[in-house]
C-alpha cells in the first residue's frame, strides 16, 4: 500500500549518500531508550496488578517483559560481531582496524591458515557508484505499508540523457558521461533505499532545511535534504535522506522539548491519553498533513485529527504556535503554503470550509477567511492553483470546488469529479490548468484541464486505471524538465509513474501550454549550460506512452544494481 508521495527537486540530494554507522555514543542512547521502555512496561505491570482484578492486562505486560528477557540471551547488541562464515568477521583485536572494512578469515586449515582481507579500490569504487545520485536525478518519496510494517521508500528517477527519439543531439548533451561515449540513456526509476517507520504513515513532506541550526557559522549552509513524515501517532519524524541504514530520525516533533530526540532519557516518556483540552506544545492525535514553507525554511506547518494547526520551528524542534479555531474545533485534513505570499497558509477541515490564514496576525479570530463548500460536506484536500488568487478543494462527496480568494461567498465553479471522497488532489505548477484527482473508493486517476480565466468549468482529459487498486496518492513533479511526470500509488501494487505528455490526448489538450513549457525549459537549461531533453521530446504523434513502475521492499545486496536485478520496470504503450 502506497499511502502518500512527493517529489524532491534536482540538485539537493548528496551525490554519494553515506552509510550510517552506529557509534558507541549512539549505542548508549539506544540502550537507554530500550531500558526506559522496559522500565515503563514494568511500572505498567505493577499498576495493572493493583488496579485490574481480572488479570488480563497484567498477563499481557508480563509476557512482554518475559519476551524482552528472552531476547537478552541472543546478545543482539553484538550481533554484527558474530562469525560470518566465508565473508570473514570484523577486526577487533588490532588497534586502528576495528572501525575499518578489514575482515578476519579462518582459512581452510583453521587458525594456522588465518588471514586478513581489505576491500580493494575496485570494491570501494563499485560500492560508491551503486549508491551515487547524479545532480540531474530526481528523488521520489513514497510511504509504503506491507504486513503491518511501514517504510519510507526513496526512489531515484533518471530522466535519461542524450537526444530523445526523433530529435538531434546537441553539444551540451555531451556533458553527460554516457553521451560523451556515444550512448543514449533511457529514463529509469529504481528504489535507492528505504527507512522503517514506527506507525502507519499518512503524509510525507520534503524539507530543504537542516533542522537544529541554532549556531550557524558564516560559511556553513543550512540547505538540507530531509523528509518529514506524519503518521497515526501524534509525533512527526524528520529524517535525513542523505544517510542509508539509519535507525532513528534526526528530530522528533511532538514531544515536550526536554524529551525530544534522546534528550533527558531519565525522565518519563509514557504515552499520553488524548486530551480534550487545547494542547499547544504537541499534537495529541494523528498527523494528517504537513506543509514546509519554502521562503521561511525553518517553518513547518502540520494539521491533525486533534483539530489543531501547528507551526513548528525546525531550529528548536518546538511548536511556536497552535491554532484550534480555524476550522471550528474540527479535524483539519490538509494544508499548503502560498508560493508567493510566504505568510499565507491554506487549510481544509471537516467543518466544511477552507481557511486562508495570515499567520502574522496575532488575533486568531481575525487571521482567517473561511470559504464554505456545500452543506454536509467535509474538505479532504486543498491546493493552490497556478494563478496566485485561485485554490481548489476536494470533499468527501467527490466534489471539486474552485475558489477565488477575492470572492468569499461562493466558488467560481463546482465539479462532481468522483463518486467517492477525494483522496488526492494536485496542481501542476508548470502547466496552467492541469489538475489531477483521485478518490478513496475508486481505481481511476483523472486528469483535468481547468480554465485559467472566467467561470467556465473544467474538462476531463484522461481517466486511467493504473492497477494500484483504490488510489490514495498522486503527485506532480516540481522540476521543469520533468513537469509532466506524475506518480500514482494505491492500496495494492507498486508505485507508478506516468509521463502525462506521452499520452496523445494530453498533448492535444495542452498543445499551447506544452509549447510554452518547452521554450521555458530550453531557456532554463541554457542558463545552466545544459541541453533540455523536454524541449526536444514529443516531436510526433507516434510517441510511445510511458508508464513506469518498480517494486519496493525486500531490499538487500542483490538489489543494489540500480534498476536492474530484482526491480521490475514496465512501459505501457498505446
Amino acid at each position: 500500500m502506497i499511502s502518500s508521495s512527493c517529489w524532491v527537486p534536482r540538485g539537493f540530494a548528496s551525490e554519494f549518500p553515506e552509510k550510517y554507522e552506529l557509534n558507541d555514543e549512539e549505542m548508549e542512547r539506544i540502550t537507554a531508550m530500550a531500558n526506559l521502555e522496559l522500565n515503563d512496561a514494568k511500572e505498567g505491570l505493577e499498576e495493572a496488578q493493583e488496579q485490574e482484578t481480572e488479570g488480563k492486562k497484567s498477563s499481557q505486560l508480563r509476557d512482554q517483559i518475559e519476551l524482552d528477557d528472552d531476547l537478552k540471551e541472543y546478545d543482539l547488541e553484538n550481533y554484527d560481531n558474530e562469525d560470518d562464515g566465508t565473508e570473514g568477521e570484523n577486526i577487533t583485536m588490532f588497534p586502528g582496524l576495528s572501525n575499518s572494512d578489514a575482515k578476519y578469515h579462518q582459512g581452510e586449515e583453521g587458525e594456522n591458515d588465518a588471514y586478513l582481507s581489505l576491500p580493494t579500490d575496485v570494491d570501494l569504487q563499485e560500492e560508491k557508484q551503486e549508491s551515487q545520485i547524479y545532480p540531474t536525478d530526481n528523488l521520489v518519496l513514497a510511504t509504503r505499508t506491507e504486513d503491518d510494517i511501514s517504510y519510507l521508500d526513496v526512489y531515484v528517477y533518471d530522466d535519461g540523457a542524450g537526444a530523445p527519439e526523433g530529435s538531434n543531439e546537441e553539444e551540451e548533451d555531451k556533458f553527460d558521461a554516457d553521451v560523451a561515449k556515444g550512448l543514449v540513456r533511457d529514463s529509469n526509476l529504481y528504489v535507492h533505499h528505504d527507512i522503517m517507520l514506527p506507525s502507519f504513515p499518512l503524509c510525507v513532506e520534503w524539507i530543504n532545511y537542516k533542522p537544529g541550526q541554532t549556531d550557524l557559522a558564516e560559511n556553513d549552509s543550512n540547505v538540507g535534504n530531509f523528509a518529514a513524515v506524519g503518521t497515526f501517532d501524534p509525533q512527526i519524524e524528520i529524517w535525513n535522506l542523505d544517510y542509508i541504514d539509519k535507525a532513528f530520525p534526526d528530530l522528533i516533533l511532538g514531544e515536550p522539548p526536554q524529551q525530544n530526540s534522546f534528550t533527558a532519557l531519565s525522565k518519563k516518556n509514557k504515552k499520553k491519553k488524548k486530551s480534550k483540552n487545547h494542547v499547544t506544545t504537541h499534537h495529541t492525535d494523528a498527523v494528517l498533513s504537513l506543509a514546509h514553507n519554502r521562503t521561511h525554511r525553518n517553518v513547518l506547518a502540520s494539521t491533525s485529527a486533534d483539530h489543531t494547526v501547528k507551526l513548528w520551528d525546525l531550529n528548536t524542534g518546538t511548536a511556536v504556535r497552535s491554532l484550534n479555531h480555524i476550522h471550528a474545533n474540527k479535524t483539519v485534513s490538509s494544508s499548503q503554503w502560498h508560493s508567493q505570499e510566504a505568510s499565507i497558509l491554506l487549510t481544509g477541515g471537516y467543518d466544511g470550509t477552507c481557511g486562508v490564514t495570515d499567520v502574522r496576525i496575532s488575533d486568531e479570530s481575525q487571521m482567517t477567511k473561511n470559504y464554505k463548500v456545500a452543506n454536509g460536506e467535509e474538505v479532504e484536500n486543498v491546493r493552490w492553483g497556478h494563478s496566485p488568487e485561485i485554490f481548489y478543494a476536494g470533499t468527501d462527496n467527490g466534489n471539486i470546488y474552485c475558489f477565488d480568494v477575492r470572492t468569499v461567498d461562493k466558488p467560481l465553479w463546482t465539479l462532481h469529479a468522483h463518486d467517492a471522497g477525494i483522496s488526492s488532489l494536485d496542481v501542476n505548477s508548470h502547466v496552467p490548468g492541469m489538475l489531477v484527482t483521485s478518490a478513496m473508493g475508486e481505481k481511476v486517476v483523472k486528469l483535468w484541464k481547468c480554465p485559467t480565466e472566467g467561470n467556465k468549468g473544467p474538462s476531463m482529459v484522461l481517466s486511467r486505471d493504473f492497477g494500484v487498486g483504490n488510489v490514495l496518492t498522486s503527485s506532480f513533479a516540481d522540476d521543469i524538465e520533468v513537469a509532466g511526470n506524475l506518480t500514482i500509488g494505491g492500496v495494492s501494487g507498486a508505485l507508478k509513474m506516468m509521463d502525462t505528455f506521452s499520452n496523445r490526448s494530453v498533448r492535444n489538450s495542452f498543445r499551447d501550454e506544452l509549447k510554452q513549457l518547452q521554450v521555458q525549459a530550453r531557456a532554463s537549461a541554457k542558463e545552466q549550460g545544459r541541453a533540455s531533453r523536454l524541449a526536444r521530446k514529443y516531436q510526433n504523434d507516434s510517441h510511445k506512452e510511458n508508464v513506469m513502475t518498480v517494486e519496493a521492499g525486500d531490499l538487500d545486496d542483490s538489489d543494489s544494481d540500480g534498476a536492474d536485478g530484482a526491480h521490475e520496470m514496465e512501459e505501457d504503450e498505446d
